[in-house]
């Protein structure tokens, strides 16, 4: 059955841990089969993994810093001969390195329709690793990467503000969905909340994602130290690794740290906690609040990202106001976990599964397909049948 022929380019998909490469497989997996034939070149995989649906590998080097994660060597030749077999009809980038570059430039040489994404904050981390330096040459090099495709797909309408005023151009909102089934407070666990000590009555506060300065940890303890001083018996769980880990041990040896999770251990990890924090103010969207929502956890964050969207005060979490002021910022965010914890947490969390439930993997397939239809003047469907007359 013919097929709109799309490559999709990414320097980081499973099984790598992390927002992008799990979204960009959450979409690939919603993209209806009878219309889409997809081709992902990727950097190779470091650990054992078996592809659901065509896969290029790449050289890849280890990210300074991000043990875990990869940036691709230019693939010139590589794409070239992949594309050469695939003749793909139109191309999506997802991540601006190297391996990226290189599809872009073929892409324009060969007149092929190009979209992009905009997943991840790189120039606002460079200033909690002292490179703040780089922070105008990072944007600056995102900038004339983006400005030379068709299109930039970014998760939030905060995220697109930002590009616009940063003189990106064809910016849209591609959200981003959750996994109902496999995030959902079935899957919680009496057995994973008696390793870490917990009765039912007690109350567990999780953190899930890099346990580094840029995903503003510092606070999350800071939270946990204070919550303590009224409830002595809260258990804080952190799933992930990251550079800060040790110090944090060293500090605070009776928090719990149960290492990268992913799949439906990880999804178990959620759904045995009892409400969800979140620090971080550098994200482009932050799906683990969506995957803790799913998983009937009421969330604390900060009005940003995927919490502005979709977190409300007092209906399934509690939001807490950024600012200029960092130090009003962060006693926000504590007086919002505060007023969280002392909350119904079980009429809270049914609350955010019912939010988590109206945001389908499917429907965001379905706008993207509307992106692409755009970008060839006509609709997929339209594109198929004319492809059948020429067989």
């Amino acid at each position: 059955m013919a097929s709109l022929r799309i490559s999709i380019v990414t320097e980081t998909y499973v099984p790598d841990v992390n927002g992008v490469a799990n979204s960009l497989r959450q979409l690939i997996n919603a993209l209806d089969p009878g219309c889409f034939q997809v081709q992902l070149i990727r950097t190779r995989p470091r650990s054992e993994w078996k592809p659901e649906v065509e896969e290029v590998w790449c050289r890849g080097l280890t990210i300074p810093m991000y043990p875990d994660l990869q940036i691709g060597w230019p693939a010139r030749s590589e794409i070239r001969a992949a594309w050469e077999r695939f003749q793909p009809e139109f191309v999506f980038i997802a991540t601006e390195g190297p391996l990226g570059n290189s599809a872009l430039n073929l892409a324009i040489e060969r007149h092929i329709p190009v979209l992009s994404a905009f997943h991840t904050n790189f120039h606002r981390y460079s200033s909690y690793y002292g490179l703040g330096w780089i922070r105008t040459l990072t944007l600056n090099w995102l900038r004339r990467f983006h400005n030379r495709t068709a299109g930039t797909l970014v998760p939030s309408e905060e995220v697109a503000a930002f590009l616009r005023e940063s003189r990106f151009h064809n910016v849209q909102v591609l959200p981003h969905g959750v996994n109902c089934t496999l995030f959902h407070p079935r899957r919680r666990s009496s057995g994973l909340r008696q390793a870490w000590q917990v009765g039912e009555a007690d109350r567990v506060m999780l953190y899930v994602g890099r346990i580094a300065a840029e995903k503003n940890i510092p606070l999350a303890i800071a939270t946990y130290d204070r919550l303590r001083v009224s409830r002595p018996d809260l258990k804080l769980v952190m799933v992930g690794d990251g550079p800060m880990r040790d110090e944090i041990q060293t500090s605070h040896p009776e928090v719990i740290f149960a290492g990268v999770q992913t799949g439906e251990a990880l999804a178990r990890h959620f759904a045995s906690a009892d409400l969800f924090v979140f620090p971080s103010v550098t994200e482009t969207f932050g799906l683990v609040t969506l995957e803790a929502m799913a998983s009937a956890l009421p969330v604390v964050a900060f009005d940003l990202a995927a919490a502005h969207m979709h977190v409300r005060t007092g209906l399934n979490g509690v939001l807490a106001l950024t600012g200029e002021d960092g130090h009003a910022a962060d006693f926000a965010f504590v007086a919002a976990a505060e007023a969280l914890v002392d909350s119904d947490l079980v009429a809270l969390g049914k609350a955010a599964r019912a939010t988590a439930e109206q945001l389908s993997w499917e429907s965001v397939a379905s706008q993207f397909s509307g992106y692409i239809e755009r970008q060839l003047d006509r609709p997929v469907g339209q594109i198929i049948a004319e492809s059948k007359t020429m067989v």
